[in-house]
Parts: C-alpha cells; structure tokens; sequence
C-alpha cells in the first residue's frame, strides 16, 4: 500500500510528509523554508555576456538566471520562479519561466505554436496521443503545459477544469508582479500539497482544516499525537542518516558526502556466499543496486554521485545497470547514470533541488579538520 502521512501541526510552511510503501519509508519532505517552486517579483543586480543573470530575490546571495527570455537590464523587476535552493555559498537558480504545477498538468507561457507535453511514465502511445489532443482542446492562447501521469486516470472536465484554474492563477500572479514592490514573494508552491499526493492509496493527515480543504475521498484526518512515531517513521529517518546501510545478504553500503560529489561504496562485509566470487559480487551488487536507488530518493542526494560496486566480469555489469536504472527510474527525480569508467565505477547525476536529508554544518571550531 502507498501510504502518505503529513505532520502539519507546526504549521503550513512547516511540514512533513513521509511516503511509506507497505510500511517502509521511501521519501522524507521536510518543509525548512525551501523556497522551490515559489514566483517572486525580483530585481537584476547584474549581467555576464547578455546570458547570465543575478537577481535579488530578498535572500543574502544573489539568484543566478540562465538566459533570460527577455532583454533586461540592472535594476529592472523581473518575476522569477525558483528552481534549487541556495546552498552552500551557492545562489538559488531560478528562472523566469513561470511554471503553475496542478494534480493533471503543469502549465506555463509560451508564444504558439502550443507545446503539450506528456509524463514519459504513461508509456500507452495512444494514450499519449489522446491526452495531448485533449490538453490542446482546453489550452488558452499562449499556453504550453506538460501531463503529469495523474492525467490518465482524469475525467474530460477534471482537466479542464484543472487547465482553467492555473492559466487564472498563472494570469494573476503576473498581473500582481507588474505593481509589487521587489524583491517580493508572490506565490508560494507547496511541495508536499503539489507533488506528493497523486498515486496514494492512502492520506492521513493531523490537521483537520487541511483535510477539509483537500477534500479528498481517501484522506483521512489522525486526532492521536505523534503520527510519525505511530507508523515508525522517526525510527526510519534517524536510520537513513546512518553512514552504513547493511544488506540482506550481510554486505553493506557506505555513503560519504564530500564538497564536490557523494561517494557511494559497495563492500562484501559478512557475506562469504557458497559459490565462486563472481556469484558472490553480483548477488552483493544487485541487493545495493535496490538500497542504492532507494537511498538517493531517501536521502535526497543530488550533483554527481559515484558509485564503487564490486569487481566482476563484465558481462556481469549489464545485468546489474539493468536492474540499477529500473529502479532509478521509480524516482521522483530519476538520476541518470553518465558512465562507467574502466576501473568500474558508476558515475551519475541527480538534479538538486533541496538540501540533502542528513546535511552536516561544519564545526565552528576546527571547520571539519578534526578527527576523532
């Protein structure tokens, strides 16, 4: 079962989801004041060669914007829509093409011809084809959007209606940028209400305002405290900062985050196994294959991450990819896998949106030089 559990007792820019398949946890949201998704109304500081942009969105470092759709100048208010937080010494990306995401669709501008695009995950090409006939019917002029999955099980008016509601919302939050002051925020995107609730089979929520709100048949509002310690989930979050993950078989995984990239490193610990070693490598790589992918959503690990599996034969290494991109693939934002070096290591890349799940500030006294 796909359970979703949403803690909003500290308030709405304060919560947490966990997504939890038949009582596991898969993905952690925890809302730290990430700004993702949100539009704001934002002032150009400056300029590089009239294709990068830095836009004071109100935080203490500037935004960078990758080629404006625009011309703009310093000084100008532009509305920008962030897409990765800040981190680190590192600027919010952002950009200013404001994208409106709903249940069925994800809608923005876009001068015509319209672009209607569909979730690769609805892999039925009559479907897709039927969808996007469907979209283009209900498109105002001078809209694009993308189908989310959702969208395959939506009624003709449910996505109508859908389409309806975020080309107004789209309309009035440009209307607002053109007299609000900068840097200003003028929409607020919640991730767990936006992304997280399509395809549960069920919600349970322990604030009854936003049950009502949602007003959806299968969520279900939880009056005990303590929701997260009810279904273990604070015992599973606490596990996933752990540096070692143990494998079923007795092997284990070990995850070590560096300044310039996560290193993921595959070892055979208990496991001796009664074949040769060969059989032994593949059984041990192919359960860390399943943790690993799991541990990327879970983790939320992003920016390029390698990967040391254990030596084996290469034709071993095809199955293993196999397995290893289809359970990529189950990620809300999939890594892609880049390469594989001639000394076996697996290098991939995963889009960075927010801050990873067991972040580490350095220490105010040795500044991570210290060892114990």
């Amino acid at each position: 079962m796909k359970r979703l559990l949403i803690d909003a007792k500290s308030g709405r820019n304060a919560m947490r989801a966990a997504y939890l398949l038949d009582g596991r946890l898969m993905e952690i949201f925890i809302d730290n004041g990430s700004l993702v998704g949100c539009v704001i109304n934002g002032v150009v500081k400056d300029i590089l060669q009239n294709k990068f942009a830095f836009i004071d969105i109100g935080d203490k470092r500037s935004a960078f914007m990758n080629t404006p759709q625009f011309a703009i100048k310093s000084g100008d208010y532009i509305p920008v829509q962030v897409r990765s937080d800040a981190v680190g010494e590192k600027g919010a990306k952002v950009s200013d093409v404001i994208k409106i995401k709903g249940n069925f669709a994800i809608l923005y501008r876009k001068d015509s011809p319209a672009e209607v695009g569909v979730s690769s995950k609805i892999d039925d090409k009559a479907k897709r084809k039927q969808l996007s006939l469907l979209a283009r019917k209900f498109l105002p002029d001078g809209y694009s959007c993308v189908l989310r999955t959702a969208t395959k099980n939506a009624s003709e008016e449910e996505l109508s209606k859908e389409i309806d509601h975020l080309s107004a919302l789209h309309k009035n939050i440009m209307s607002a940028s053109a007299t609000a002051t900068a840097p200003k925020i003028l929409y607020r995107d919640n991730f767990i209400l936006n992304e997280m609730l399509a395809g549960m089979d069920e919600i349970i929520i322990n604030d009854k305002d936003l049950v009502e709100e949602l007003n959806v048949s299968h969520v279900t509002f939880w009056e005990k405290p303590d929701l997260f310690g009810e279904f273990d989930v604070e015992r599973q979050i606490a596990k996933a900062r752990h540096r070692n993950v143990w494998l079923p078989c007795g092997g284990f995984v070990t995850f070590d985050q560096t300044e310039a990239c996560v290193v993921i490193d595959v070892n055979s610990g208990k496991f001796t196994g009664k074949k040769n070693l060969d059989d032994i490598a593949l059984k041990v790589n192919l359960e860390a294959a399943h943790c690993i992918a799991r541990q990327i959503t879970l983790r939320n690990l992003s920016g390029m991450i390698i990967i040391d599996f254990l030596d084996m034969p290469h034709e071993n290494y095809r199955n293993l990819l196999r397995v290893f991109k289809g359970e990529l693939q189950k990620d809300r934002i999939p890594a892609k896998i880049e390469s594989v070096t001639k000394m076996g290591l697996v290098e991939l890349t995963r889009r960075k949106q927010r801050e990873p799940l067991n972040i580490k500030q350095p220490c105010p006294h040795c500044s991570g030089t210290g060892r114990v």
